[in-house]
């Protein structure tokens, strides 16, 4: 997406949480009043600090999000929001508890039932251990969940693999291929349960 399209995306995107009451999501009263769920965009200079601290290039839709919102007041029900450029880390740094979790499902030698070729365990020692073991935390800690980035074993400019881990879930569920969709999976689902009958 560029800029102008995630100016218009976010815009729609605040006016659609702005239709929540209270109850439904808590938003703060800035946001309220200005009717903007973002912040003023990140300078080019934040954006540059980051990638050198972080020793990769953020994905390219994170990136031009960067350009439009330096961060994200509010996503919906379970993530809290999206941080700032400045303070988006590796989850080892952001959180060495759930990272210790990952590296105990990545080093497991417990065997899966009916899996005798192995593949199911293989499939969830990567996308539950490895995967998450090596991403990029971009969100607070909301409803007990947090999202997440996965930016392959080796640097690439494509974009990179979007999800939530969440304690109620179980675990890490990868949802979207990139950032950008990850954004429309929460505003879909968002306005699903905010319109959902009581």
């Amino acid at each position: 997406m560029t800029p102008t399209d995630w100016r218009q995306f976010l815009q729609h995107y605040s006016d659609e949480l702005l239709k929540a009451d209270e109850r439904q999501i808590r938003l703060p009263a800035e946001a309220r009043a200005t009717k903007w769920m973002g912040y003023e965009p990140a300078p080019d200079a934040a954006v540059e600090a980051a990638e050198r601290r972080l020793g990769r290039r953020l994905p390219p839709s994170l990136r031009t999000f960067y350009q439009v919102s330096n961060g994200w007041r509010a996503t919906g029900f379970f993530i809290t929001d999206v941080l700032p450029v400045e303070r988006v880390g590796w989850l080892k740094d952001r959180d060495p508890h759930l990272y210790q979790l990952a590296c105990q499902t990545e080093a497991s030698d417990r065997p899966f039932k009916r899996d005798p070729d192995g593949s199911r365990k293989r499939e969830y020692v990567l996308d539950q251990g490895t995967r998450v073991k090596r991403s990029l935390a971009i969100s607070s800690w909301g409803d007990a969940a947090i999202w997440l980035l996965d930016p392959a074993e080796k640097p690439h400019d494509a974009e990179w693999p979007a999800g939530r881990w969440a304690s109620w879930s179980p675990g890490m569920e990868w949802q979207a291929d990139s950032f950008a969709a990850l954004m429309r999976h929460e505003l879909d689902s968002s306005v699903r349960l905010r319109d959902k009958p009581h």
